[in-house]
């Protein structure tokens, strides 16, 4: 039966808990007045505010929450003290909506009974429905804390490291749900997306298998799996044995349209040997491609001294489009930004700037405020447009950095290179020709991924790392040192990749 309170609603939601004694008795009076049930259970000795929390109850289980937040509330104007009904406060706030409203019962039930587990469970839900991350995180890391089988506490923490691209973190909160089998409809997705993006491949296969099983539908994830039976197949049979893999899991793709989305997985995740087969094995017709021979070079560890520019050119055409969500978003790269602090903080002279591989044109946004001129220059014609679409540089080049460098004479005051090295080999090329482009006094800044083998190795990547000391060594004829940080740059294969950004000084 539905009951009908709104003669009752005479304050606000927030319980009145210094009522004077009298308007108390005034209130509890015309609660007992409408429903005879509860007049009933005070007469036969139960305390007035436990007896409207068992009203509320009585709401809450016929699906009444405006009525059960009502009643809780008066109980709560009784006895402020108590906090189970503080946590069913929250729970009928909760269920009208009103999740504000339910986070600041929640959190007061927690500080009259901070060893309660699900008080510290349930404000961590309610903030993370409000995209307060830090307060969900603490408090439901308190929750498994005071009760380590507190399930639902573990996979929100697995989801909020998942949501910030924490996988290990994520996977870890959720391998043990899985083993004892909690029931969450996409625990096993995303326990398998995070074990794909760890690199482990056998596992990420059974969990996605298992989601497929109460979810046949999802075509996108049947896709995945396939290529990762493929990748997983590879790795401990070859390429024929990923192939017949992929196939049992019902991919439809070609085997050269998976091998080129394998290739680079393979390589990234450490499995170069796996990535050259399986490339050797279905590639075969792209020999002529300029990006996949340069892939190729790397991985067989051929000795170069630059990426060939054609290379440069046609992989950067072909990324252009969705360069800027690739590199910021989902690999979190921010080396332009980073690389300006570090100029900023030297005092370095910027009005005179060109920006070595200025790509998309990120890095010009930032040096902008900060340059009276600002020039680019890039091989890759599909991402100046994107540099020119900025609106932020005098003029733009296309063309091979060095030997644009090379024919300037002495009138830049900064030249910034933001992951524009890891395309050579050799820098002295670079290192005289800078030296000849900029003035005494001026800068040259730069960012580097970083290898023990100096002066600097092919990776399997396709990119250049370079060793700083071998950097520093190298240019001291021309540059002294004015800065060298160690630094985040990017994810590479969802792990963390640091390089070094390093401000050198032209020598007057």
């Amino acid at each position: 039966m539905t009951v009908a309170v709104s003669e009752l609603q005479t304050r606000s939601a927030t319980p009145l808990v210094d009522l004077p004694r009298d308007e108390a008795a005034q209130r509890l009076a015309k609660w007992r007045r409408a429903f005879p049930g509860l007049d009933s259970l005070i007469l036969s000795g139960s305390s007035p505010a436990s007896a409207m929390r068992r009203l509320g109850l009585t709401f809450w289980a016929a699906g009444q929450t405006a009525a059960a937040v009502e009643a809780l509330g008066e109980s709560l104007a009784l006895d402020p003290g108590d906090a189970t009904v503080w946590l069913d406060f929250g729970f009928a706030h909760r269920a009208c909506g009103q999740t504000r409203e339910a986070l600041a019962a929640f959190e007061r039930a927690a500080e009259l009974a901070p060893h309660v587990a699900r008080a510290w469970l349930a404000i961590g839900l309610a903030a993370k429905e409000l995209q307060l991350t830090a307060q969900a995180e603490a408090a439901l890391e308190k929750a498994v804390a005071l009760d380590a089988d507190l399930d639902d506490a573990a996979y929100a923490l697995g989801l909020i490291g998942f949501e910030q691209r924490r996988y290990a973190e994520a996977a870890h909160r959720w391998r043990p749900l899985a083993a004892k089998g909690y029931r969450a409809a996409d625990l096993r997705l995303g326990l398998g997306q995070c074990q794909f993006f760890l690199g482990e491949f056998g596992a990420a296969a059974a969990s996605l298998a298992a989601h497929l099983e109460s979810a046949p539908g999802d075509v996108e994830i049947a896709r995945r799996l396939a290529l990762v039976r493929f990748l997983d197949g590879a790795i401990h049979g070859g390429p024929d044995a990923g192939w017949r893999a992929y196939q049992g899991a019902g991919g439809a793709e070609a085997a050269p349209t998976i091998a080129r989305a394998a290739v680079p997985l393979l390589s990234a995740y450490g499995f170069p040997t796996t990535a050259l087969a399986v490339a050797q094995a279905f590639l075969a017709d792209d020999a002529d491609d300029p990006v996949h021979s340069h892939h190729l070079a790397a991985l067989a560890a051929e000795p170069r001294e630059r990426a060939p520019a054609e290379y440069v050119a046609a992989y950067f055409d072909r990324f252009a489009e969705t360069f800027d969500d690739q590199l910021y978003g989902v690999l979190q790269y921010n080396g332009p930004r980073r690389l300006l602090d570090v100029v900023a903080a030297t005092g370095a002279p910027m009005a005179r700037t060109l920006d070595l591989g200025c790509g998309t044109g990120a890095a010009g946004a930032l040096l902008r405020p900060r340059a009276t001129r600002l020039e680019g220059v890039d091989l890759s014609a599909r991402m100046l447009e994107k540099a020119g679409a900025r609106g932020v540089y005098d003029e733009l080049a296309q063309g091979d950095m060095v030997a644009h460098l090379a024919a300037r004479k002495g009138d830049l005051d900064l030249v910034f290179a933001a992951d524009a090295l890891i395309y050579l080999g050799d820098l002295l090329p670079l290192i005289e020709a800078a030296a000849g482009a900029i003035v005494p006094g001026g800068s040259l800044a730069l960012t580097l991924e970083i290898t023990a083998k100096a002066p600097y190795e092919l990776t399997a990547s396709g990119r250049f790392a370079h060793s700083p000391r071998a950097l520093i060594a190298a240019a001291a004829p021309w540059f002294s040192l004015r800065a060298s940080r160690r630094a985040f740059l990017r994810l590479e294969a969802h792990r963390r990749m640091y390089g070094a950004l390093i401000v050198l000084e032209r020598r007057g």
